[in-house]
């Protein structure tokens, strides 16, 4: 399950949603599928269970799917969103 650093909040609609870093100020602007995947990572889905929401979802490969997950943790953990590790 993601483990969010206490000063991180977020909020999604249908339209994308956001991630509020307390502690330094910044705010993030995710587009509709990258705030699905922080709601599937928040509600404690596995890479393959995301994986394979990404592809039912948005008709897209396996390949891809697993892609696009790895960049956008990769992106979380660069910005203090998911821990390193």
């Amino acid at each position: 399950m993601l483990r969010k650093p206490d000063g991180i909040r977020s909020a999604h609609t249908a339209d994308g949603g956001a991630i509020l870093d307390i502690e330094s100020g910044r705010m993030y602007f995710l587009n509709p599928s990258a705030s699905f995947i922080f709601q599937l990572l928040e509600r404690g889905f596995s890479d393959g269970q995301i994986v394979d929401q990404l592809v039912e979802r948005f008709a897209i490969s396996t390949d891809q799917a697993r892609g696009d997950l790895a960049a956008f943790c990769d992106a979380l953990t660069n910005h203090s969103i998911l821990p390193s590790g």
